[in-house]
């Protein structure tokens, strides 16, 4: 069977949305018209964090970063590895072992992925945990 790997975004995107383990770990948005959203999304160069929080205190930023260095030469193939950084956040302090499960599962979807935590209080609106997980491209998706 052939490898797969985290070539962008969407490729993580859809691995990940496609796990139904870590979407019972995350919550929804819910917007002004209405309707909600998983609380997964791709922010690509440029945009913004999404403005609406999750309604369940847990949300999944990928952060497409293939555009914010763009190369003139490549001198090494470890000039071609794209580093993804895919954020955790936890809007409540009640979601923590939330938080966890939800790294620990996705570090065990992308081999030699690594997770890193900050600890933080937002702008006045409750604490802020965020934990940040590392996926190289050049690493295979794990079934």
């Amino acid at each position: 069977m052939a490898q797969t790997f985290p070539t962008s975004a969407q490729v993580i995107y859809s691995t990940l949305a496609a796990d139904t383990n870590l979407a019972a770990l995350l919550g929804t948005y819910t917007f002004a018209v209405g309707s909600s959203s998983s609380a997964l999304s791709v922010v690509s160069p440029g945009e913004n964090l999404p403005a609406t929080r999750s309604v369940s205190g847990l949300e999944c930023v990928i952060h497409d970063l293939g555009n914010t260095q763009p190369k003139n030469y490549v001198s090494s193939a470890a000039d071609m590895v794209v580093t993804w950084q895919v954020f955790l956040i936890a809007w409540e302090p009640a979601t923590g072992a939330d938080l966890q499960a939800a790294t620990e599962l996705i570090c065990s979807r992308f081999a030699n992925s690594y997770s890193t935590q900050t600890v933080a209080v937002s702008d006045g609106l409750g604490a802020l945990v965020q934990n940040k997980i590392v996926i190289r491209s050049d690493s295979p998706i794990l079934s």
